[in-house]
C-alpha cells in the first residue's frame, strides 16, 4: 500500500512540474506577443516557444497573433508543436490540431496550476 501512495506522490509531482514548465513557457510567449504587437507586426508570423512542458524542448512555433490568441482564449490552453502534446487521463486533451501547432487543454491539477499561473489572470493583456 505504501508503494501505491509513493507512486501517486511521484505522479502528482510530475504533473505539477510539467504544469509549471508550461506556465513558464506561456509567460515567455506573452512577452513575445506584447513586443510584436507594440511593433504593429500582428499579420506576420512570429516565434513563440512550444508550451509543451518538457524541460528539454527548444522548438519554436511560427504563429500569427491570431493563431497565438486561439491558444490563449482560456487559461487552461497551451500551444504545442505537433507531437509534443502531453495528454492523459487527468493531465490534458487536444482541443485543436493544425499543421503547425496543437492546442492542449489542461485538466485536473494541471489545469488548476495553469489558471493560477496565467499572466492574464489579473486582467493584464
Amino acid at each position: 500500500m505504501a508503494e501505491l501512495s509513493e507512486s501517486a506522490y511521484v505522479e502528482a509531482e510530475t504533473t505539477r512540474r510539467i504544469a509549471e514548465n508550461e506556465a513558464r513557457f506561456r509567460a515567455a510567449n506573452e512577452r513575445v506577443e506584447e513586443a510584436w504587437t507594440r511593433l504593429g507586426a500582428s499579420e506576420q508570423t512570429m516565434p513563440f516557444v512550444c508550451e509543451c512542458g518538457r524541460t528539454d524542448c527548444l522548438l519554436v512555433l511560427r504563429l500569427t497573433v491570431d493563431q497565438y490568441e486561439q491558444g490563449r482564449r482560456n487559461p487552461r490552453l497551451f500551444l504545442c508543436a505537433p507531437g509534443h502534446e502531453i495528454t492523459g487521463d487527468d493531465i490534458g486533451r487536444v482541443v485543436q490540431r493544425e499543421s503547425s501547432f496543437v492546442i492542449v487543454e489542461k485538466l485536473g491539477e494541471a489545469g488548476a496550476i495553469a489558471e493560477q499561473a496565467d499572466p492574464r489572470r489579473d486582467g493584464h493583456h
